[in-house]
């Protein structure tokens, strides 16, 4: 269980009184010899925990368990943990809010949707809201290592 966990708060003060309770957080050196082009995945790793820790917290960071049956240059298999596990674990830890999913992933995994003008009625005394762009999913990523190489680039450029 992890902390994060608060809604089996009864289980967990049960399961408390009665083992003994030991921290494992992730551990990406774990992960250093699963390479692909340009990367490893303890450099992914790091990178999203790193992000997630500034954005949330400790408790929310990614563990290695998601990776470390993988073997080095598995793409497809790389693509179906971002697809099946991790989206959807930022999903939830970020209620959807898909500019700080953007924030870890970066724009390998989202893209920016414009934002379409003036599509309020002119009305007295109402302001029209701020209409900022938004983020989005890709729907299909073709090339994983290109979307990796992406979050891992954080030059800001």
């Amino acid at each position: 269980m992890n902390t994060a966990d608060r809604s089996v708060e009864a289980l967990d003060t049960a399961l408390r009184r009665r083992f003994v309770f030991k921290e494992v957080m992730p551990d990406p050196s774990l992960l250093l010899t699963k390479t692909f082009n340009g990367f490893n995945l303890e450099q992914v790793l790091t990178a999203i925990n790193e992000r997630i820790e500034v954005l949330l917290d400790r408790d929310h960071t990614i563990g290695h368990s998601y990776f470390i049956k993988l073997e080095s240059g598995n793409t497809e298999g790389l693509s179906s943990i971002f697809k099946n596990n991790i989206i959807p674990l930022l999903q939830e830890y970020f209620y959807n809010d898909y500019e700080k999913i953007a924030l870890v992933l970066g724009l390998g995994f989202l893209r920016e949707k414009v934002a379409k003008k003036n599509i309020f009625p002119k009305l007295k005394n109402i302001e029209e809201p701020e209409n900022n762009n938004v983020y989005e999913l890709v729907d299909s990523i073709n090339n994983i290592e290109e979307a990796v190489t992406l979050l891992l680039d954080n030059s800001n450029e």
